[in-house]
């Protein structure tokens, strides 16, 4: 298994905080997120890719991270088409994080095991339990099987998952229609399951006051993370 960051986004919430560079590569404590991302995800995968756009030249004279994916015209795109560029080159199962957020690296070991006992069957999807309508959000059947995604009612998405080797192609065509869509949307397309995680477990940085809770989090006694 691989891994992708996807980081082509300008992240204009963050105001001057991304003047230079994007969320990703923002630093706090010395470190960047995706410094944190790839620590995190090493002991999970044979490599990480990330995918890049705006100020992607900053990015790699500053930073030269490993593998970088250049998505060329990323300001017309959605991040649909940051994944299926990354699935065109990556043949492989494939773990997706979102640049943007960091996870207890107890949750993505309970993410890989649970996907090798699938044997590759089905896709995973990271979700937070409860029913709301501030965030995008994921639904499933009483067979938990995912069936709806978006801005709708339902368990947050928690920014991470994995997309089976065995649905790739079947992946690959559904964003390739859906460049303007965000890349969850394969996820009802495609047979997906859930995973549930605490909401304790996970801290997605959106906006300048989430660095603080960021620092706050990774500080806990609680959280285990790079």
């Amino acid at each position: 298994m691989r891994a992708v960051i996807l980081a082509a986004g300008e992240g204009k919430r963050m105001g001057h905080h991304t003047d230079d560079v994007p969320k990703a590569f923002l630093e706090f404590d010395g470190r960047t997120l995706y410094d944190r991302q790839r620590e995190l995800l090493e002991p999970h995968v044979d490599g990480t890719s990330i995918v890049l756009g705006y100020r992607h030249d900053t990015v790699l004279e500053r930073y030269d991270p490993d593998d970088p994916i250049v998505l060329a015209d990323w300001n017309q795109y959605e991040n649909a088409a940051s994944l299926l560029l990354a699935l065109r080159r990556i043949d492989d199962d494939l773990l997706v994080l979102n640049g943007d957020i960091l996870v207890d690296e107890r949750e993505l070991e309970r993410l890989t095991e649970q996907f090798d006992a699938l044997r590759g069957r089905l896709n995973l999807v990271g979700c937070i339990p409860g029913i709301q309508s501030e965030s995008t959000a994921i639904r499933w059947d009483d067979a938990g099987r995912v069936t709806a995604y978006g801005l709708i009612e339902g368990h947050q998405h928690a920014g991470f998952g994995i997309v089976s080797r065995n649905h790739r192609p079947a992946a690959m065509r559904i964003l390739q229609e859906r460049l303007d869509d965000w890349y969850p949307y394969i996820y009802p397309k495609t047979p997906t399951q859930p995973l549930l995680i605490p909401a304790t477990r996970h801290v997605e940085v959106n906006r300048p006051a989430d660095l603080e809770r960021a620092r706050a989090w990774l500080a806990s006694e609680r959280i285990q993370c790079a």
